[in-house]
Order: structure tokens, then C-alpha cells, then sequence
């Protein structure tokens, strides 16, 4: 198959298409701003911290790799099947990209 062609693959963590997983990476299904303070749940394939300062955050995953009192530092990303997100101090927002 070639990388343009759409592949079904597994449920789970694999169920998306070879060009559905591409545009994922690349942010292309959009992002929330999740301010501080507020706690939001949906889905999301990464975070960015854009500020100038670490941010503290509380992520739940979709496979229970769960993270509390994560420091996010300055223009840093993580990836990852995230479910809830809850920015506990330091930056005014993340961005979350949905996936």
C-alpha cells in the first residue's frame, strides 16, 4: 500500500489511517485553549505549553498513563491519548491539539 492509500488498522491505540495519522501529528483536526484553572475533557493527541514560564498540569489518558502535578516546560510539547487536562499553575493556557 502506498502512504497516500488509507489502511484500516486495529482499534485501540491504532485506529486510524496512515493519512488520518499524519494529519493528527500535524494538528490539522484543530486545538482548545485550556486556561488555567479550568479543568477540560475531550480528546487530544498533544499539549503545548506556548508561554515563557513551566506550567503545571494534570493529564488522564486514554491507557491509564495518567500524570499529576506534571511541570510543562516552556515551548514544550507532549504526546500522548489525553482525555482530561487541568492546568494547576504557572502559564495562563496550554494548547491541546485533538486527535
Amino acid at each position: 500500500q502506498c502512504l497516500g492509500q488509507e489502511v484500516n488498522m486495529a482499534a485501540g491505540i491504532q485506529k486510524y489511517t496512515v493519512q488520518e495519522g499524519v494529519n493528527l501529528q500535524l494538528g490539522q483536526a484543530g486545538f482548545d485553549k485550556v486556561d488555567q484553572g479550568s479543568a477540560e475533557t475531550g480528546n487530544w493527541v498533544a499539549i503545548y505549553n506556548p508561554d515563557a514560564a513551566a506550567v503545571e498540569i494534570t493529564v488522564t489518558t486514554s491507557v491509564g498513563d495518567d500524570l499529576s502535578g506534571f511541570d510543562l516546560l516552556s515551548g514544550d510539547m507532549i504526546y500522548g491519548p489525553f482525555t482530561a487536562i487541568t492546568v494547576v499553575t504557572g502559564s495562563k493556557f496550554v494548547l491541546a491539539y485533538r486527535g
